[in-house]
C-alpha cells in the first residue's frame, strides 16, 4: 500500500484498502471557511438538530478568508454565521477576521497552526484542501453535505483514490512555474 492507502486503512479501522474501495473514514480535522461554512452549518443543524453539538470541537477549524474586507452585506452575513456558530459550539479553532488570531488564506493557516500533521486525515470545504497533502497527510476537498455529516459524526464515506504518476522531463520554460504543472 502507498501512504494514502495506509492512512485511509488506519482511519477506517482496516488492515488493508485498495483503490476503488468505499470505506467509512474517521476524520482527524475538518476545515471550513466563509463560503461553504454557512451552508454546511445549515445542513448540520437541519439533519442533526438545532441544538446538536459537533463531534469534536477541537477538530473543527473555521478560517474565513474569501468574502472578507468587503462592504457586501451578504458576504458579511457569512462571517456572522461562522462567528455565531463558533460561539454557540465553543470552538477553540475559529480564526476571526479583524483579530490577532486571523490567519488569512485558510490553507496557509492550517499549516501555520499545526493542523497539517503527517499520517492524518484532513478534510476541507475547498478544492485546494489537497495542498495539505504536501505535509504527508491525506487531504481532500468536499461539499457542504459531506462537511455537515463530518460535523455530526466525525466520519466520511469515501472511495480510496487511485494513484497516478506524472513524469516531467526537461527544463521548465521561464514563463512556467511549478503550480502550472
Amino acid at each position: 500500500m502507498n501512504i494514502t492507502e495506509k492512512i485511509i486503512a488506519r482511519n477506517s479501522g482496516r488492515s488493508r484498502v485498495s483503490p476503488g474501495d468505499n470505506v467509512w473514514i474517521d476524520v482527524d480535522v475538518l476545515m471550513t471557511h466563509d463560503v461553504c461554512g454557512p451552508p454546511a452549518i445549515g445542513i448540520f443543524k437541519r439533519e442533526f438538530g438545532e441544538d446538536a453539538r459537533v463531534w469534536d470541537a477541537d477538530r473543527l477549524v473555521i478560517m474565513p478568508d474569501h468574502y472578507i474586507f468587503t462592504a457586501d452585506k451578504h458576504a458579511n452575513r457569512n462571517v456572522d454565521v461562522l462567528r455565531a456558530f463558533a460561539k454557540e459550539q465553543n470552538l477553540p479553532h475559529y480564526y476571526d477576521v479583524g483579530t490577532d488570531r486571523y490567519k488569512g488564506v485558510c490553507h496557509i493557516g492550517l499549516a501555520e497552526e499545526g493542523f497539517n500533521l503527517p499520517g492524518t486525515v484532513l478534510i476541507g470545504t475547498d478544492s485546494h484542501t489537497c495542498t495539505s497533502g504536501a505535509f504527508g497527510l491525506f487531504s481532500t476537498g468536499v461539499g457542504n453535505t459531506d462537511a455537515a455529516l463530518i460535523m455530526g459524526t466525525g466520519k466520511i464515506w469515501g472511495k480510496v483514490p487511485e494513484t497516478m504518476k506524472f513524469v516531467f522531463e526537461g527544463s521548465l520554460p521561464p514563463y512556467l512555474m511549478a503550480k502550472d504543472l
